[in-house]
């Protein structure tokens, strides 16, 4: 059988791959679209395609040269009014078959608007959809809670900027490939991080397995590491958790938190870096329940490595809190073998269809 782990120990060969092909993935887009035409980027989609799209927007915004904005399918039907002409809209769905989503690309198409998906495969039923496709990379998946489908898929829309940049004159060949070589060291060191973050579980987890909560906070792409570690907790251990951007988790949480809370800082050692530090040392002294991964831990509690992939680092961090989720659930004795059985939920609702 499968495991979860397992899935997430698949995730740097894929990563590899992606990179491998990055000259060629994106092809499609940029035969069908001119990329001096594009000045915005929109990437939409719900959950951990979302998240993808909150954590890679940074690169690839500052690669494109091009706003990048992620959107929820709800929030850009429902509750947008005014709508960029030019933008590329890259609806995200791993399985094309997320039902808004799908509602997302056919009004982009109705207007006349620039539509891409990225997707596991060609054929799923968005990718018929869209006028482009972009391959996820991700290959097939065992388990509904995505941990390859969220890196792949960071760093597939991370290339998409990549590219675009390249192709419209913002990015040039000598940054593109400095950019490619962090890409690289980032997925040779994620086996590291898998590996530090099973002993530090080993060790760390008693504490964090008696919380009522746990809450997860970063800046920048760490953001979205955050958010997708919230998720991922509370839909396989099932946890109570919430991800926050570290400064608007200062405003207003930090009051509510106490010994039941468990609050994990991610921290790269970038400009916020001190801030986190202080609350890191707050939940540890006040409370005996904070914890850091990444850079300048505190104590023997906090999980330590160094960051080797630059501004592909998020893919490091993403793997120490899936491996974070997947010790979770085991030791606490989630049964995975029935996750994939959706049927009593969907006597209640659908949010996929074929």
């Amino acid at each position: 059988m499968v495991t979860m782990l397992d899935c997430i120990q698949r995730v740097p060969s894929l990563l590899d791959k992606i990179i491998e092909n990055a000259n060629v993935t994106f092809d499609d887009v940029f035969t069908v679209y001119d990329p001096n035409e594009i000045n915005e980027i929109c990437l939409i989609g719900s959950g951990t395609s979302y998240n993808s799209a909150a954590t890679a927007r940074y690169l690839a915004e500052s690669a494109s040269g091009v706003r990048v904005t992620p959107m929820l399918p709800n929030e850009f039907l429902y509750s947008y009014t005014v709508r960029n002409p030019k933008a590329l809209y890259v609806l995200i769905s791993q399985t094309g078959t997320s039902t808004v989503t799908m509602k997302a690309v056919q009004y982009v198409n109705e207007q006349g608007f620039m539509s891409a998906c990225v997707s596991e495969k060609a054929d799923t039923p968005i990718a018929k959809e869209a006028k482009a496709f972009i391959n996820m990379g991700c290959g097939y998946e065992e388990y509904s809670m995505r941990t390859i489908g969220y890196s792949t898929s960071v760093l597939t829309l991370m290339l998409l900027g990549m590219e675009l940049g390249k192709r419209n004159g913002n990015l040039s060949q000598a940054d593109y490939d400095k950019y490619i070589a962090q890409a690289k060291a980032a997925s040779a060191n994620i086996p590291s991080v898998i590996e530090k973050a099973q002993k530090w579980m080993d060790t760390s987890r008693r504490k964090i397995m008696k919380s009522a909560f746990i809450a997860f906070t970063g800046t920048g792409a760490l953001y979205g590491v955050a958010s997708e570690a919230a998720v991922k907790v509370w839909e396989a251990p099932q946890y109570p958790s919430a991800g926050y951007e570290l400064d608007e988790g200062m405003h207003g949480p930090n009051y509510g938190y106490n010994y039941n809370h468990a609050v994990i800082i991610l921290n790269d050692g970038g400009r916020d870096s001190k801030k986190a530090l202080q609350l890191a040392k707050y939940m540890k002294n006040e409370n005996q329940n904070g914890y850091v991964i990444g850079v300048d831990t505190i104590d023997e509690k906090d999980l330590a490595f160094n960051p080797q992939g630059g501004a592909f680092d998020c893919l490091e961090f993403a793997a120490a809190i899936q491996v974070l989720m997947y010790r979770l659930a085991v030791d606490g004795g989630r049964d995975f073998s029935i996750t994939n059985v959706h049927e009593k939920m969907n006597s209640y609702f659908h949010s996929h269809s074929k």
